[in-house]
């Protein structure tokens, strides 16, 4: 369901948004839309035509590909305030490469690609911005991809734990997992089974204790050696 956007708050933050001029920032937010999606709707299916692009206000999108036997690769979690499907406004050919659906319910804001061109032409700093945006997307999706290619499963999930602990902590905390455990498993590439056992494992060595969607870290600084041992 689409309905006009008259609030625009969080956009405006945005390192995308940030450097347009009133003008330039109206011209965007009168052509733009906030996207109601049920849990599991989808918002847009790959090959379909990319005339839009998107960030996400509340709830979570999953960006996947489906196998030929119809299971899902999860390969980004968005989640409000996070931008997705910019870079696509530049190919001369612009469909989704991706399949894109609410893993909650979420709002969405669709902003159009050939506005916001336009605005790229008069507002060279959001250009450079945009430019730098993509480029730290594109490393972190390298990243990314390279720990899922060569990491064993355990790695793997150890690292996914890691890059959610708040910077600087190196004793204990508390992560909590906002994606249900099915949606983890294929993000990280294993069946939902093996991500059973491993949370098992950890936490039979005492790395991590289990309580529901909690994941409590006695000491990060030791599941930091446990991540460094596991890629040797």
């Amino acid at each position: 369901m689409a309905r006009h956007l008259f609030r625009g708050t969080l956009i405006r933050q945005s390192e995308l948004f940030s450097a347009l001029s009133p003008a330039q920032w109206e011209a965007v937010r009168r052509e733009s839309t906030i996207l109601s999606l049920k849990r599991d709707e989808t918002l847009f299916a790959e090959r379909e035509q990319a005339d839009r692009f998107f960030m996400v206000a509340r709830g979570m999108i999953r960006l996947f590909l489906l196998s030929e036997e119809g299971q899902e690769k999860v390969l980004r979690i968005i989640t409000p305030g996070q931008t997705f499907g910019e870079a696509l406004m530049f190919l001369e050919k612009n469909r989704y490469p991706v399949h894109a659906a609410a893993l909650q319910d979420s709002d969405v804001y669709a902003f159009k690609n050939a506005v916001f061109l336009r605005v790229l032409r008069e507002s060279p700093e959001t250009a450079f911005r945009m430019l730098g945006l993509l480029s730290c997307r594109l490393q972190n999706q390298l990243q990314q991809i390279d720990g899922i290619s060569l990491q064993k499963a355990p790695c793997r999930f150890v690292r996914y734990l890691l890059e959610r602990v708040p910077a600087g902590v190196e004793g204990e905390t508390e992560i909590i997992l906002s994606i249900p455990k099915q949606v983890l498993a294929a993000h990280i590439s294993v069946q939902p089974a093996s991500l059973s056992r491993l949370l098992r494992k950890l936490s039979e060595t005492g790395l991590i204790q289990v309580h529901g969607h909690a994941i409590h870290i006695p000491s990060v600084a030791k599941l930091r050696d446990q991540f460094a041992s596991c890629q040797n």
